[in-house]
């Protein structure tokens, strides 16, 4: 199944038009925006445009390389995103990650619409390595190569862990000719100010309301009908993902979410909190409740700083990374019990700093 059209961003898609008619497509570009607005797909778009055999432009739709980008089977078209950890010996895993990126690109292309990547993915070394290795390749089709570098904040999962983050760079200095890099990220504080300098940066707004109701109307199977997707788009705020989330069980989920911040507010609270989470909650709801309290505290700190404020981001950040170790927690055979209680004192002190 191709994917689907890429919905809006027709200012941005001129400024990209014209820079590839002109010759002046910076070599390493990245898209900056809100979670969920498209950034990947223009992403893909741009790679089409770059190897449809009637450009650079405006991709014709109609050509063999923008079929084969549109089914994600361009050999030119390169699209990398964060995979779970490999598990393998350090000798195999760059194979090991070529395999579960293939698997996953796979699942993509049967189900275009999907959703947001597991909490504890990231782009790890074997990941970039893969990529440097691609990187090396000529153009197997087409005249140039593109790669796209979805969520690259994750380059970086741990502060002391920067190989990932410094094996990127070594690529972005020292480009392969003909090879066009596009990196996407909503957190472009949380990127190595050296990756940072050798990317020029473009900026990718929210949608408009009625981009994303049409979304919602024509892309899902079954579509959602029309009154239920205006009223998701305008929650979402100009967010194909935020909307595609917005079912009821993620509202109530989001509404948990809210209750165990909340929770964290007074002594007396905390601990009523703690005693009712059942000592062997199940592990995936449990860990979805924490998905969702790091939502919260995410959307949170984007409006906190979208509206120019910095007092209260350094707590913010604080919660975020508390509810983050604690879904780590979770994974394992920790008590949930214990790992509410160690949460909700953790919030409480992010407060009082």
């Amino acid at each position: 199944m191709p994917l689907h059209p890429l919905y809006g961003h027709s200012e941005v898609r001129e400024r990209l038009i014209a820079a590839m008619s002109a010759g002046t497509l910076p070599g390493a570009l990245l898209l900056v925006g809100p979670r969920g607005v498209g950034k990947q797909r223009l992403g893909l778009w741009l790679a089409q445009a770059l190897v449809c055999e009637r450009g650079p432009g405006e991709p014709c739709g109609e050509c063999q390389a923008c079929r084969m980008a549109l089914n994600l089977s361009h050999p030119d078209v390169h699209w990398f995103f964060p995979i779970l950890r490999p598990k393998s010996d350090e000798t195999k895993q760059v194979e090991e990650v070529e395999e579960t990126l293939g698997a996953a690109i796979a699942a993509r292309r049967e189900h275009p619409v999907y959703g947001a990547n597991d909490r504890m993915a990231a782009l790890f070394l074997p990941l970039v390595r893969l990529l440097h290795r691609k990187a090396q390749m000529r153009p197997a089709m087409a005249k140039r190569k593109v790669f796209i570098v979805a969520e690259a904040e994750r380059l970086v999962p741990q502060l002391s862990s920067q190989e990932a983050a410094n094996a990127m760079l070594k690529v972005l200095e020292e480009p392969p000719p003909d090879t066009y890099f596009v990196l996407t990220t909503a957190e472009p504080a949380s990127l190595l100010p050296t990756i940072k300098s050798r990317l020029v940066q473009l900026r990718v707004g929210r949608l408009k309301s009625a981009d994303v109701a049409r979304f919602l109307m024509e892309i899902p199977k079954p579509p959602v009908a029309q009154a239920e997707a205006r009223r998701r788009a305008d929650i979402a705020a100009g967010s194909i993902g935020t909307a595609l989330e917005l079912n009821a069980g993620a509202e109530q989920q989001r509404a948990m979410a809210k209750r165990l911040i909340a929770a964290a507010g007074s002594p007396a609270a905390r601990h009523s909190y703690a005693m009712s989470v059942k000592p062997a909650e199940a592990r995936g709801g449990f860990t979805q409740l924490l998905d969702a309290a790091a939502d919260v505290v995410r959307d949170d700190l984007a409006a906190l700083l979208r509206g120019g404020a910095s007092e209260g981001a350094t707590a913010l950040s604080a919660s975020l990374k508390a509810i983050e170790e604690a879904r780590k927690l979770a994974q394992g055979n920790v008590n949930p019990q214990l790992i509410t209680s160690e949460l909700l004192r953790r919030l409480a002190a992010t407060r009082r700093s």
